[in-house]
């Protein structure tokens, strides 16, 4: 069985940790914040620093395919994210729910402490803490560079069969390659224009919560606001608005905050039955970004594996993020055996099956936020908003707004939501496909609810 070095524990790397593990090999996590405090599940949440994942605060969601994953992987897991406090829910998307199939809502640092507690305790896994990767270690005879270690900030030095790279959205595999004198890999990546404010809450005593809807979000002429339950009675209600909208600041300001919330249909269910437990937290920079270890040459670099958010990152909007992460993490178990006899082929196939089941949910994220950088440049310009017409985005869109009352294209796109269907799969079965063109041929311009405020009612609540 191999040796492996994991740069990074967060869910990417804690769950290949576990699934490694369980599969007979030696794991080695080395992760630069430190470990979440004692105590209950709001001191993960509001004691846990953690600076090197600084989207902890905001909304999260583990989708079906994460739930799949935990059930075919890890069981106990599962049970224990759920003692924890973690809701689970069906996955449904209007008139269409799959039978048989879950998603999991949880504040992520709590569900992140509790994968990390659960882990530590793994026999054939040590988590190093308050360390971190600084540099690899090479064998540079082959054709190709292979990886065969690791250099720590403590100094010290593992030797490794497979290293994994588990950095998430701020790797530094880049820089050591770059400093080995390595070529570079591939970056495909976009900026999406917006950044998010998202707060916290806690249900008053007495009150239900309004049931979750996945994907949580509805799209403004200006904006987009999202909604998702938590563990243990808590929500988050977030908005994203554009990084050029000339009110962005205003909304930092509490009561501005939760008077816009209180006006949009989707969220003032919410906020008719929570108070805040958290301050505002704003999260910047988005992007879509994906990282590929193979060129026009074949592999760059053998021994080492991208992992999560350090080869495919999209924006949090529709919640992939800990799910695609389980998911490779579930794939690069099943690999991992072949690393050590055969590391430059490992790369290969690792990367060829990243982008064949987790490249498909990059495209169709980028193609969606191209149309949803158009919307929000017509709304701060005040121009009609415009008529989605990239034919994956319009697809998309379309099956959203016809599976609130279609059950046959509410499964296909709970499927898609669930990421247990790619798009194509998805949409493109001829009854569905069907389907949305009568939606189309009833609404071709895909307008948005009337009951939503207006860019000037949102101007007005910026500046009360």
């Amino acid at each position: 069985m191999a040796r492996i070095v994991i740069a990074g524990g967060g869910f990417a790397g804690l769950s290949a940790a576990l699934f490694l593990a369980r599969r007979g090999h030696s794991v080695t996590v080395i992760e630069r914040d430190g470990p979440p405090p004692d105590g209950g599940p709001d001191e993960d949440a509001r004691g846990w620093l953690r600076p090197g994942a600084p989207q902890s605060h905001q909304s999260h969601v583990l989708l079906g395919r994460a739930h799949r994953v935990l059930a075919d992987e890890s069981p106990d897991l599962l049970d224990a994210l759920l003692a924890r406090g973690g809701r689970k829910a069906p996955a449904e998307v209007g008139a269409g729910r799959l039978e048989g199939e879950f998603f999991l809502l949880s504040r992520r640092l709590v569900a992140e402490a509790t994968v990390r507690r659960f882990v530590g305790n793994e026999p054939g896994v040590a988590i190093r803490s308050g360390d971190a990767v600084v540099k690899l270690q090479f064998c540079t005879t082959r054709d190709v560079p292979v990886v065969t270690g690791v250099q720590l900030l403590s100094g010290d030095v593992l030797s490794a069969d497979l290293v994994v790279d588990a950095g998430g959205r701020r790797s530094s595999l880049p820089a050591w390659l770059a400093e080995a004198d390595i070529r570079p890999p591939v970056d495909d990546r976009q900026d999406c224009g917006f950044f998010y404010l998202t707060r916290y809450y806690r249900l008053r005593p007495g009150c239900k919560a309004p049931p979750t809807k996945i994907p949580g979000s509805l799209p403004l002429d200006y904006a987009t606001v999202l909604a998702f339950g938590a563990d243990n009675d808590t929500f988050s209600l977030s908005m994203t608005l554009s990084v050029n909208d000339p009110f962005r600041k205003a909304f930092r300001e509490p009561d501005r905050h939760s008077g816009f919330l209180r006006a949009v249909p989707l969220t003032a269910p919410w906020m008719d039955v929570g108070e805040p437990i958290s301050a505002i937290s704003m999260m910047a920079r988005i992007e879509n970004r994906r990282r590929r270890l193979v060129d026009a040459d074949g592999p760059v670099v053998g021994g080492v594996g991208s992992l999560g958010d350090a080869a495919l990152h999209t924006n949090p909007t529709a919640g992939r993020g800990i799910s695609l992460a389980f998911w490779h993490a579930q794939q690069l178990a099943r690999a991992a055996a072949d690393a050590a006899d055969d590391p430059v082929g490992f790369v290969e196939r690792f990367e060829s099956w990243t982008n064949d089941n987790l490249g498909v949910w990059y495209d169709a994220q980028v193609a969606a936020d191209a149309a949803a950088i158009e919307r929000l440049e017509a709304g701060l310009a005040g121009r009609q908003r415009p008529v989605v017409d990239q034919p994956m985005a319009r697809s998309a869109a379309a099956a959203f707004a016809c599976a609130q009352h279609d059950k046959i294209v509410g499964d296909a796109v709970t499927k898609m939501v669930h990421l247990l269907a790619t798009p194509v799969e998805a949409l493109g079965d001829t009854a569905v496909a069907e389907r949305i063109a009568a939606f189309l041929s009833t609404d071709p311009d895909l307008t948005r609810p009337a009951d939503t405020p207006s860019r000037a009612e949102f101007e007005a609540f910026a500046q009360t």
